[in-house]
């Protein structure tokens, strides 16, 4: 049993490894490839070092023991690119993956510099055990996340895409249920450690080919740009409003960096939920900041265009369209063209030379 066991696990490394291999050749860097890449190299090497053992690995081991904590860390990322659209990456997610990763980073770097000599063994393993507490709560809120991103929007979905979540919560409920709530990284004493081995094998193996089939499904089935929930049809009503809401914001309201929803429902006298409403089921848009951005982008595709207006600095660009900032410029701007501020003029300085661009007036027209 303990030869299977070790026999699955390598399954699972080599799994990994072929994945790496593959998105190496064919230049996959998505944002779901380069967390899924991350979480194969940590599996590659949490693999090694459960299998081979850490007196085989040598010099190696302090390397593996840090990229093996995005076993947890980036599956939960990963889980995220699958079932969210276009989800945010900022300092909250940065933070949980950082207190996975630190602990082991201290581990490794004080035992390395002999810092127990400097503050003394006692206290060193007091501060290493209080770490490792950190890491285990962390890691677990990981992967708590990572089972919660499969039920991510779940009404409304099709019939093919519940059955992928399915096999995908099933399958990493039962391993993660299994071998960390159950044994715990092999510590029950109850079961011998052949059968922990093979059962531990069974449950990397079975995760490694569920999340492989979700993300093969995902390259040929992306989500829909914003939420999968279907909205209920727009009524008359929802609908003459929406009307409305876009006349006002075209004549030239989304000009106002400050334009939030609140401010046009109030020069509209309605409501603010039953403005966003009319705008996301009337105007069939994801959000009032999506709806107010498509006209500014417009604006900005004008001014990027004319080349009266060649040596205008972008961040002017972006506040003359009713940006508050370049940041979100850039960003809405990119999302929409799949081009940034500057690439975009280039391209119009290079379509004019050939005698192939657009004039101002046929771009604002787009």
């Amino acid at each position: 049993m303990l030869d299977f066991g070790m026999g699955l696990k390598l399954l699972a490394a080599l799994a990994a490894a072929g994945w790496l291999a593959w998105m190496v050749f064919h230049q996959r860097w998505s944002r779901l490839h380069i967390m899924w890449a991350v979480f194969c190299a940590g599996l590659v090497a949490i693999m090694a070092i459960e299998v081979f053992g850490r007196q085989a690995v040598g010099p190696a081991y302090p390397f593996l023991a840090i990229i093996s904590c995005a076993s947890c860390s980036f599956f939960w990322l990963t889980s995220r690119e699958l079932f969210r659209h276009k989800p945010a990456l900022g300092w909250p997610e940065m933070a949980l993956v950082f207190g996975i990763f630190l602990p082991t980073i201290f581990d490794q770097i004080a035992l390395a510099t002999g810092f127990g000599a400097v503050i003394g063994e006692a206290a060193l393993a007091s501060t290493m055990e209080r770490l490792d507490g950190l890491q285990t709560l962390f890691s677990s809120a990981a992967l708590v996340l990572a089972f919660g991103e499969g039920l991510n929007g779940w009404s409304g979905i099709s019939d093919q895409e519940k059955r992928i979540r399915y096999i995908f919560l099933s399958s990493f409920g039962a391993g993660v249920g299994i071998c960390v709530m159950l044994f715990d990284h092999g510590r029950l004493e109850l079961i011998s450690p052949g059968v922990t081995m093979a059962i531990q094998g069974i449950c990397a193996a079975g995760i490694m080919v569920t999340a492989s089939i979700a993300i093969i499904h995902r390259q040929g089935h992306p989500l829909p740009a914003g939420s999968t929930r279907k909205a209920p049809p727009a009524s008359e009503e929802e609908i003459t409003l929406a009307k409305r809401a876009e006349t006002l914001v075209a004549g030239g309201a989304y000009l106002d960096p400050d334009l939030k929803v609140a401010t046009l429902a109030r020069r509209l006298n309605e409501k603010d939920y039953r403005l966003s409403r009319a705008i996301v089921a009337g105007l069939n848009q994801s959000n009032f900041n999506r709806f107010v951005n498509k006209f500014r982008i417009q604006h900005a595709k004008q001014l990027l265009a004319d080349p009266e207006h060649s040596r205008r600095g972008i961040l002017n660009v972006a506040l003359d369209s009713g940006f508050a900032s370049l940041g979100p410029f850039n960003r809405a701007f990119k999302e929409a063209t799949g081009l940034t501020p500057r690439e975009y003029r280039e391209q119009q300085k290079a379509a004019a030379r050939t005698g192939n661009g657009l004039s101002s007036n046929e771009v604002f027209a787009e």
